[in-house]
């Protein structure tokens, strides 16, 4: 069942026509953050920066983004580490690069650029189907934006969102 529910997003994501406004990336992580239980203290610690700079996006794209980049930030941890997830943004120009840092085990150098093909699973011990990075880096492209990543293994990740920022 999950397979199927999360190939529909990815079908979702890459066939459905989006329209591009400004969005409140702080509003948006506030429902985020409220609407998933495992996102709360005491499961997870999450640290948001304030003020983040608005983006022209899709709200319903964009809270997808979010959603998968912190869930994989506290799915990914060793056993016994209560998961910390630091977001900020910065500006530079016309582009606002959004920031999901996490404590987590960390990926491999060679894997950085498969994490985003789907089916692709960095470590099958964890659940998943391998495709919320799929989603991610198709419906960033789709907002006119991309994702990338910096990460060690054994010291986490740290994911960026580059998007325009909103007039």
């Amino acid at each position: 069942d999950r397979l199927i529910q999360d190939v529909l997003t990815y079908s979702r994501v890459t066939r459905t026509e989006v329209s591009l406004v400004s969005v409140d990336v702080e509003t948006l992580l506030a429902g985020i953050c409220e609407s998933y239980p495992q996102f709360q203290p005491p499961q997870a610690r999450i640290e948001i920066r304030r003020p983040l700079a608005r983006v022209t996006g899709n709200e319903a794209s964009l809270t997808q983004c979010l959603a998968n980049l912190i869930g994989n930030a506290i799915k990914f941890v060793a056993p016994g580490v209560t998961p910390h997830v630091e977001i900020w943004s910065e500006v530079n120009g016309a582009r606002v690069r959004l920031y999901v840092r996490d404590n987590g085990i960390g990926i491999e150098p060679d894997a950085h650029e498969k994490i985003f093909h789907i089916f692709y699973q960095l470590d099958r011990s964890y659940a998943g189907t391998g495709i919320g990075l799929a989603v991610v880096r198709k419906a960033a492209e789709r907002m006119g934006g991309s994702i990338g990543l910096m990460s060690t293994p054994g010291r986490g990740s740290t994911f960026h969102l580059d998007l325009a920022l909103a007039p």
